[in-house]
């Protein structure tokens, strides 16, 4: 196998292809409205959707251009998973616990159903299922009885798939089984990014791209909040943060609580139909079970491979991540030892210490973020939340209010130790297949 690479191999997401960047246009700060939204992405549009439609004035406030952040450039899954096991959370905070996160969960799933229909947004969304591979017979087994404990807990279907019959889902022989759960989709984030930025220009927000926020003042009382940007101040009487991944020092707090880390991704070159239908015969999402996960899924219009794994990692070239990944790939599927790769990309996402997505209000500010893996589902459905509760909307409150948000001691929001954890998650992943 080589590590040769056309020459035009791009560092940009696949997706931009079919959704390109919008072209940058600069508009004067206003002096004030009503709400100042801080990050475009998932969050911070759908917040704005809702604050807009109820006859609020909202200002979206974007450090870089507008779309080049993690919500154009994510896998594209929709799901109802998170990294507690709803038996994880059973058996540490209580049975009533688990039904609640895994309620919110589902909430968040058919957010973006609920999104994508009532919006008219044609992001390719589909419920083509996902395939969990295991890794090993003893992760088979666990599998199997984590999804039995939710469909008698919370009515989510799932089908056991034993290593005899993978290969009608899997053209791999690198799995002991696995489980398909039917109704999980997926779409094509950069047409569901261009969709809601459409609804919200039209609804007559202020999108302020290339405007980074260098301090958040509350005045007196908290009533209202000065914002000082590099462009220079504008106020607003409510504050929400939806900056994920990209939380910086202007909010110092938040920045202390959420983990950034880089996730990457490939696209292959287009694919002969045939070797398509042999390593993905049914055209389903698929994630295996380690903890530091693999994950691949065919393009929406059906003629690549997008693939991504070694989250966490220290970044590099698109041209050596390409090549890493490349590897990975073929390791899976031996039958792609001689594909190209087209597209080298990688975005910022955002874990948290209790591996839980989090909103709520902190001296004033509404904030949502720390989605841990589920930024599609999370984002769409916590954007929406935290704007009606700012909007005192009773049907707004989660099972996520209230709840601590916790950080480390000396921890200031510099990740130097993600790579080296994700190092020890390997090996743990190394070491649950072999047993």
């Amino acid at each position: 196998m080589t590590s040769e690479f056309p020459s035009g191999l791009s560092a940009d997401p696949y997706w931009w292809m079919a959704a390109p960047r919008p072209a940058p246009v600069e508009i004067d700060l206003p002096s004030s409205s009503d709400v100042a939204i801080i990050g475009s992405g998932i969050t911070g549009l759908n917040a704005a959707l809702v604050l807009l439609r109820a006859g609020r004035q909202a200002t979206v406030i974007e450090a870089d251009r507008l779309g080049v952040g993690a919500s154009a450039r994510n896998a594209g899954y929709v799901g109802r998973s998170i990294k507690h096991d709803f038996l994880e959370l059973a058996a540490r905070h209580g049975l009533d616990f688990a039904r609640a996160i895994y309620g919110e969960l589902q909430a968040a799933f058919d957010a973006v159903f609920e999104v994508v229909a009532t919006e008219g947004i044609d992001c390719q969304l589909q419920r083509c299922g996902r395939f969990i591979a295991a890794r090993s017979p003893r992760q088979y087994e666990a599998l199997a009885r984590e999804l039995d404990a939710r469909r008698r807990h919370l009515g989510d279907e799932f089908e056991m798939v034993p290593r005899a019959a993978q290969a009608r889902e899997i053209g791999s022989d690198r799995y002991h089984g696995g489980a398909v759960i039917p109704d999980h989709g997926a779409l094509h984030p950069g047409l569901y990014y261009q969709g809601l930025l459409e609804r919200v220009r039209a609804a007559g927000a202020t999108l302020l791209p290339q405007t980074r926020v260098l301090a958040v003042n509350a005045l007196e009382n908290n009533d209202s909040f000065d914002i000082v940007t590099n462009r220079g101040l504008t106020r607003a009487r409510q504050v929400i943060v939806a900056t994920n991944g990209y939380t910086g020092p202007a909010l110092a707090w938040l920045q202390r609580r959420v983990i950034p880390f880089d996730a990457y991704m490939v696209a292959t070159e287009p694919l002969a139909p045939a070797l398509l239908d042999r390593v993905m015969p049914r055209g389903r999402t698929c994630l295996d079970t380690n903890f530091n996960i693999n994950f691949v899924r065919r393009s929406p219009d059906g003629s690549r491979l997008l693939f991504g794994g070694r989250t966490g990692s220290r970044p590099a070239s698109a041209q050596r991540w390409a090549d890493r990944l490349r590897r990975d790939l073929a390791r899976i599927f031996p039958d792609l030892a001689d594909v190209a790769i087209s597209h080298s990309w990688t975005g910022k996402c955002a874990a948290t210490f209790d591996l839980l997505p989090h909103l709520g209000i902190h001296q004033g500010i509404h904030y949502a973020l720390g989605y841990c893996f589920a930024g599609v589902p999370m984002g769409t459905h916590l954007g929406r939340k935290i704007a009606g509760q700012l909007l005192r909307r009773r049907e707004s409150r989660t099972a996520l209010d209230g709840r601590e948000f916790p950080t480390a001691a000396l921890y200031r929001g510099n990740p130097w130790f993600v790579p080296w954890a994700m190092k020890g998650y390997d090996l743990l992943d190394w070491w649950n297949a072999r047993r």
